[in-house]
């Protein structure tokens, strides 16, 4: 029996899923992670609708792992040590299991910038995003976290957060890159639906992206609402939704004697004297926008989006570039399997 699956004898399997599980692992490949069979089946990507014709329906784990060892044993699929892979990549599986340490080290920084986020008056939540988030960042990669905010103070909290993490010196800036915190990702409690800024169909970066986040600070528990606003998701990943416990770890939590002058804040700022002190940030920080003149704000793209709803700073927007090599990926591992077969 190998570990985290049941094998069987052969059983009937929907081709369709032999394409899941190549399509999943070449998307993975692009970042040299491979998959424990639990990880797989939750990642699954366009997993094929069962009997039931419910588009939503979960693939039965037992269905799952026979037809995992099927292509297995079949040479469809590379296995070491527990994990799965694409033909001839053996080689991720030390490459995955060195980031352990440093992956662990990015996400006590996080924790630490959101332990100082969480007084902030109007900040909401904290995810750890993008490559810390997925297991997948390098020694010198910063550390992207999403930002959820009160409706109506966005610039104001900005400003605030900018500040905090500025004087405690986990800002990343121009200089000072690795281990730093990237504040190029805000919304609103009222504007978590990413539909508006998807590249199309499939948008897959986006939503590995959003199952990945990692919530560090959210008492108003904002993931179940981002799931829900987002739930194109389920089309593509309809597994994704299982918790990954192990990394509730990385919790901070709300209660602090400085709860109280965050309430106290929000309390007074939440009027007139609010509106006018967010107008205010909002001015100064678009004026500063503007001085930037290498910036794509002004580009017909979602790479860089400046509004009261969102603000999206991420000038190397890579998602199509990885779209394009994770379908030539497909294909080339698609093709060989095939002649392999005949």
């Amino acid at each position: 029996m190998r570990p985290g699956c049941y094998t069987s004898t052969r059983a009937t399997m929907p081709v369709p899923l032999a394409q899941s599980f190549i399509q999943t692992l070449a998307w993975f490949d692009l970042f040299d992670y491979p998959l424990t069979a639990e990880e797989l089946y939750r990642w699954l990507w366009l997993v094929p609708i069962q009997a039931s014709g419910n588009p939503r329906a979960s693939l039965p784990y037992l269905t799952y792992c026979q037809a995992l060892e099927e292509e297995r044993v079949a040479g469809a699929l590379g296995y070491q040590d527990g994990f799965y892979f694409m033909p001839g990549r053996a080689d991720s599986v030390g490459k995955r299991q060195r980031k352990i340490p440093l992956i662990e080290a990015k996400l006590k920084i996080a924790r630490r910038a959101a332990k100082k986020i969480r007084w902030i008056p109007f900040a909401r939540a904290v995810f750890v995003a993008n490559t810390v988030a997925a297991g997948t960042a390098d020694a010198d990669s910063d550390i992207d976290v999403l930002i959820v905010v009160k409706h109506g103070r966005l610039y104001l909290t900005r400003l605030l957060v900018t500040l905090s993490l500025q004087v405690w010196r986990l800002r990343r800036t121009k200089q000072n890159i690795a281990d730093r915190i990237c504040l190029c990702f805000y919304l609103t409690d009222e504007s978590l639906d990413l539909s508006s800024i998807r590249l199309g169909e499939p948008d897959i970066y986006l939503a590995y992206w959003l199952t990945q986040l990692i919530p560090l600070y959210d008492p108003h528990h904002l993931e179940r609402e981002l799931t829900r606003q987002n739930g194109w998701i389920s089309a593509y990943l309809p597994h994704a939704g299982n918790d990954f416990i192990l990394l509730r770890r990385s919790r901070v939590d709300d209660t602090r004697p400085s709860a109280g002058w965050k309430k106290f804040f929000e309390t007074a700022w939440r009027g007139r004297y609010g509106d006018l002190l967010e107008a205010q940030a909002k001015a100064a920080q678009l004026a500063k926008m503007k001085m930037n003149l290498t910036s794509l704000q002004n580009e017909p793209d979602s790479r860089v989006v400046i509004n009261d709803r969102m603000l999206k700073f991420h000038e190397n927007d890579r998602r199509e570039e990885y779209r394009r090599k994770w379908q030539e990926r497909y294909r080339e591992v698609s093709v060989s399997v095939k002649n392999n077969d005949l």
